[in-house]
């Protein structure tokens, strides 16, 4: 039952505590006041201190910080350091509450043997609204402590102290009472009209764990909230009220979906919005389509996580906010089967007619619209050599319109790619940094020739096509812009939806009806197997020989296409701005 203890408070102090803080259970450490203000034994402190090393190092491991990530994954968390850490934090609180149970783990022993538990110990009984008064001013074990009374002796009085408290969890609230007015009760509000500027504030302290396009969007709904709450004349932060989200989330469902793409629209009222896309439905009727109205589950989900980031900062800065709830507004996360049913998967043939377009028997010229357009001209840029990689490798978009002159390497075997953050973009997660193998396709269309020719104009960015001179893009979304028309006139009505990311389940699908191991897909992906401790713990990603003979398994399939002298853009070649750039969307 002691080791128990000991092992259920080493738990305690790493989640309460967090793995970043080493404590030394010396005189004048937070770590030592907090376990004797809970009543812990000093004979115990050793044991107890030789049991939080143990449980530190393993908080600490790459393997722990791993099986974090895929948590905060499968629940649609955003993966940064403070949600890891609260995650690691509820896990040992878990593990210490399962070791602090000792009324049913040891029910049968005799408790007044121990010091932990009475025995041999001078404490002096605690009145019981003395021992709760104890247990709101000093840190606590977790709530689930409290389901069952604890011994005495681990709520008893500790002796006078002058080491200062570090308390790291919230208060219980004593009982609610009717909150005046903001205006009455004199507390900080934010007006309505600088939330944009609260939101900035946001994004500034959420720094490198939030993507450009991860603030853009945050943004973007802050804005919609802003205008559905002036509408409903909600002029400061204390007047928001439940009501006013649940209004939120129904303004979305009468919004036209691609409205984030529309500078006009952006910049609209919220009855304007909702007006726009009452205009859709109706002319959707006389034509009897589908109207696009309304945003998908996925998003609104997106967007009312950062509804919750910003009322969070609203809420942590003292300004007066109601409390909210979520429950009932937010869509419930897809299961499984349902994902995997709706995600088209595009086959080899499939995909093979793209290699038959312009873009590779020969283009009209180098504008956007002449690309589509059938004549003479081949160009070597992104359109050229991205929809290969994206056949052959199944990347993210992100990761390969964003690759640095520099990502391109020769091994032993052949060339490889390095897929790692650079200046020009990060990746996902921590399994996404990878090196793939090059596909030979890529060398016999003259893909090291480009790589030199890029380099040697000077440029980082790998396809300086995607990038402009006039605003932070995102160089994923201009190959969507620009490639996806051209697939739309080639593959016509076998055009499937999620145009790009579809290559990425097409490529896993293939592979495996090949025979190809889980395990080795999940690594050429920049994924983590779910559920195989095995494949992620005890392991190494797939080496590069391995990688080489899974996608061998892949038909080659833009054989059809025929190398041509390498020609780059015009503008690219003469370092010009890129003609389609215009000042940024915000």
């Amino acid at each position: 039952m002691e080791l128990d203890l000991e092992a259920g408070w080493a738990c305690q102090l790493v989640a309460k505590f967090g793995s970043r803080v080493e404590l030394t259970l010396e005189s004048g450490c937070a770590g030592l006041a907090y376990l004797l203000n809970n009543g812990v034994p000093a004979s115990h402190i050793d044991a107890i201190g030789a049991n939080y090393r143990g449980e530190l190092a393993i908080a600490r491991s790459p393997g722990f910080e791993d099986g974090i990530r895929r948590l905060i994954y499968n629940f649609e968390i955003d993966d940064t350091v403070a949600n890891r850490q609260r995650a690691m934090s509820k896990i040992f609180e878990g593990r210490a509450a399962a070791l602090l149970d000792i009324e049913e783990r040891h029910e049968l022993v005799d408790k007044g043997q121990s010091e932990f538990t009475g025995g041999g110990r001078a404490v002096a009984p605690v009145p019981k609204d003395q021992a709760a008064d104890i247990a709101v001013s000093d840190p606590a074990p977790p709530a689930s402590f409290h389901e069952r009374p604890l011994p005495m002796a681990l709520i008893a009085t500790p002796e006078q102290t002058e080491i200062t408290q570090l308390d790291l969890t919230p208060r219980p609230a004593a009982t609610k009472i009717a909150e005046p007015k903001a205006s009455e009760a004199g507390q900080r509000v934010v007006a309505v009209g600088d939330f944009e500027k609260e939101c900035e504030k946001l994004i500034a302290n959420m720094g490198g764990d939030w993507e450009p396009a991860t603030a853009r969007d945050a943004l973007a709904l802050v804005r919609m909230f802003k205008s559905v709450l002036i509408e409903h004349g909600v002029e400061h932060s204390g007047q928001v009220e439940q009501y006013h989200i649940g209004q939120l989330r129904q303004h979305l469902n009468h919004i036209p979906t691609n409205w984030g793409r529309s500078s006009k629209m952006r910049v609209m009222s919220a009855p304007d919005l909702r007006a726009e896309g009452e205009k859709l439905r109706k002319a959707a009727e006389l034509t009897g389509t589908i109207a696009k109205v309304g945003l998908a589950p996925t998003t609104i989900r997106k967007h009312f996580g950062n509804l919750q980031h910003f009322l969070k900062h609203l809420k942590g800065h003292g300004f007066q906010i109601e409390s909210w709830t979520f429950e009932g507004l937010r869509p419930k996360k897809p299961k499984v089967g349902e994902i995997r049913g709706k995600q088209y998967k595009p086959s080899p043939q499939d995909i093979a007619p793209i290699f038959n377009s312009p873009l590779y028997v020969g283009s009209l010229g180098h504008l956007r619209g002449q690309r589509r357009a059938a004549g003479q001209q081949v160009f070597h840029d992104s359109l050229y050599y991205l929809p290969i990689l994206f056949t052959y490798l199944g990347p993210r978009r992100r990761e390969f319109a964003g690759l640095h002159v520099n990502d391109i390497a020769r091994d032993g075997d052949g060339y490889v790619i390095i897929l790692r953050s650079n200046g020009i973009r990060r990746l996902k997660n921590i399994q996404s940094q990878r090196m793939l193998p090059m596909p030979e396709e890529m060398v016999r269309l003259g893909f090291i020739e480009y790589v030199q020719a890029i380099k040697k104009l000077g440029y980082a960015t790998l396809f300086p096509d995607l990038f402009s001179d006039k605003t932070e893009n995102d160089p994923g979304d201009r190959f969507y812009d620009t490639f996806v028309p051209i697939m739309q006139a080639v593959l016509g009505e076998k055009m499937w939806e999620r145009a790009i990311h579809a290559f990425r389940h097409g490529f896993a699908g293939t592979l495996k009806q090949a025979g190809v191991s889980q395990d080795v897909i999940e690594d050429i992906s920049g994924r983590l197997a779910e559920g195989n401790e095995t494949s992620t713990r005890y392991t190494n990603p797939a080496g590069l020989p391995l990688m080489r003979s899974a996608l061998q398994h892949y038909p080659i399939i833009s054989s059809v296409i025929e190398p041509k002298p390498l020609q780059l853009l015009p503008w690219v070649e003469k370092r010009q701005p890129p003609p389609w750039a215009r000042e940024g969307k915000k």
